[in-house]
């Protein structure tokens, strides 16, 4: 797939596409020490980012929230950041996460975000694909994530990647998105041994 990042066995991180300036973008596990560099991407968000990313309007991530989104479970969940270099620092320029959902064992929810001026450059794209396929190759069944309804670039990218569209069933501001991972090729799915450190 065009543009698509490619992961080796044991890598921690993998190229995206440029941007439209020309810079490379990197693909990576989150450390427990990016607590600063979430902290920051999230507070540069607009608004409207922040608010279809976590469906609230905050400002900033609660020290709950942020521990939790830089220490997943390595045996069941994956975080991922987008790192550009910008004017000699590194900066995070878009997240992505799935984790253990609340009501089927081989259910994951997920959810990303772009940073505003790094948005339609692909990045979300390579970051959902991402998870798909460590979630395809490491035993999870589906994909699940709430998606407000005027979200429309969010629910164009999933469809775009094989993501089925839905009423929520508790939310009329959300739709469902969902993708089911059972039934694929050998190749492309396989059960993961427990906190296996590799991308695929």
């Amino acid at each position: 797939m065009a543009g698509i990042a490619s992961f080796a066995p044991g890598a921690a991180t993998a190229r995206a596409p440029r941007s439209g300036a020309g810079l490379a973008v990197s693909i990576r596990r989150v450390q427990a020490h990016d607590d600063g560099l979430i902290d920051e991407f999230v507070r540069a968000l607009s608004p409207a980012s922040r608010q279809r990313r976590f469906h609230a309007g905050i400002r900033e991530l609660p020290p709950s929230w942020l521990q939790r989104m830089t220490h997943p479970d390595a045996c069941h969940e994956l975080a991922l950041v987008a790192m550009a270099s910008l004017e000699a620092r590194t900066v995070c320029v878009g997240e992505a996460r799935y984790v253990l959902g609340n009501d089927m064992a081989g259910e994951r929810e997920f959810a990303l975000a772009v940073a505003d001026d790094w948005q339609g450059q692909g990045i979300g794209r390579t970051l959902l694909h991402s998870l798909g396929r460590h979630a395809a190759r490491h035993g999870v069944d589906r994909l699940v994530g709430d998606v407000l309804r005027d979200n429309l670039p969010m629910i164009e990218l999933a469809r775009g990647l094989g993501y089925a569209v839905g009423r929520h069933p508790a939310d009329p501001r959300l739709l469902r998105v969902e993708r089911s991972f059972v039934g694929l090729p050998s190749a492309q799915r396989r059960r993961g041994r427990p906190c296996q450190p590799s991308f695929i």
